[in-house]
């Protein structure tokens, strides 16, 4: 064998085998990675269904907790009506729904004299409980005589005493006449208090004055509780004038303005258990606002009040059956005018003088007794329930 031939023989045995034909690995491999993808695309578009159903859900319950939540708050603003027990069935909110129950110690004996307000939100199938205990809240504005917020000036022959109409008819020169104020106080001339006085700033006094009491100048401030807009809407639209009050004798009360006013002996205004609302009161030249006997009467007022000369009549003697709620300037008591009633105005500066009487509290922004004026305070006006904002406060609650 020559050279050439045996090299082309050796060439033959390194020349490569033909590839086998391996299209159908391939498309076999394609295949599993488009169904790998497909399954994980499936896979993300069930999560996201799943997470919007569960997002869905979330807005439908939070929905239906806020529907129980504004179906308390309304029953608390009901409850200003201490009577009020009808609750709520299924009014409506947008495309919510609420119904609230009022259990009192009728229904629930252990309850005494709190209530159970039960509220249910309804939104989309979802549903939320509520439950709210309320206590019943006492009235702390009249704690004292006399109270002005920023000082209290009492002089002349004026009389502070104190007397309790749950137990007696008032007897001249009862000690509980408390004065105090934030601000000055000031005693001054023949002036009598049979009380404490205190304030957080100072006391002066001069004359023969005579207080039967301490006098303390480091007492702790005093935060006058508002008379809000909710307290004054609230008598404004549930006002009893039209079905409480009659007039007689040259009584006159303005519908539009809202201005109640008397003049003259023939005059006389009456008026029956309820709220009433007025921006201003007028009692001159011997005109009578006058409250039958066992008659309950809550006034809300955003003006002036002037007694001078006139009379209120509370035939009951209580100062607690007269309560009078003022945002307005001024409270004139002057002449010979006789108030039984329980007076707060934290906005006013209010006057007693000549031999203006008042049996109950006066709480003022500012308050002056002159004259031969007297203020009894009522010692059973501690225990009164208060008309501002709810009768009752929530102490607890919780979502069932």
């Amino acid at each position: 064998m020559n050279a050439i031939s045996w090299l082309q023989k050796e060439k033959s045995k390194e020349a490569p085998k033909p590839l086998r034909n391996e299209g159908g690995f391939a498309l076999l491999t394609v295949l599993s990675i488009l169904f790998l993808v497909t399954l994980l695309a499936l896979g993300a578009f069930s999560t996201s269904d799943t997470d919007r159903a569960i997002a869905s859900n979330n807005v439908h319950n939070n929905q239906a907790f806020y529907a129980a939540e504004a179906g308390v708050n309304r029953a608390l603003g009901m409850l200003y009506d201490s009577t009020w027990r009808a609750g709520f069935a299924n009014d409506t909110i947008g495309r919510t729904s609420y119904s609230v129950q009022v259990i009192d110690s009728i229904t629930d004996p252990a309850l005494k004299d709190s209530l159970l307000l039960r509220g249910i939100g309804r939104a989309d199938g979802s549903e939320s409980v509520i439950e709210v205990l309320l206590a019943k809240k006492r009235s702390s504005v009249f704690r004292r005589a006399v109270y002005g917020d920023s000082s209290v000036d009492i002089v002349g022959n004026a009389l502070i005493d104190a007397y309790d109409s749950d137990s007696a008819a008032y007897a001249p020169g009862g000690m509980g006449g408390d004065v105090g104020s934030d601000g000055l106080i000031h005693v001054g001339g023949d002036a009598t208090v049979y009380g404490n006085v205190s304030t957080a700033d100072t006391i002066t006094t001069n004359g023969s004055m005579t207080i039967y009491g301490t006098m303390d100048n480091s007492a702790p401030t005093v935060n006058l509780e508002p008379i809000t807009q909710a307290d004054l809407d609230y008598a404004k639209w549930n006002s009893d004038v039209s079905t409480g009050m009659a007039l007689s004798g040259g009584a006159a009360y303005n519908s539009g303005t809202y201005a109640l006013s008397a003049s003259g002996s023939t005059s006389q205004i009456t008026m029956t258990s309820g709220i009433y609302f007025f921006s201003s009161i007028s009692l001159t030249s011997g005109a009578q606002l006058v409250i039958p006997a066992g008659q309950e009467v809550v006034i809300f007022m955003t003006g002036a009040m002037n007694a001078s000369g006139g009379t209120i009549i509370n035939t009951s003697a209580k100062p607690a059956n007269l309560q009078l709620y003022s945002t307005g300037p001024t409270i004139d008591i002057t002449g010979s005018a006789t108030i039984y009633a329980a007076i707060y105005a934290p906005n006013a500066e209010i006057k007693v003088s000549g031999s203006g009487m008042v049996y109950g509290s006066l709480v003022g922004k500012s308050v002056k007794s002159a004259g031969n004026s007297t203020v009894h305070f009522d010692r059973a006006l501690l225990d009164l329930e208060s008309p501002l904002k709810a009768k009752y406060k929530a102490v607890a609650w919780q979502v069932l």
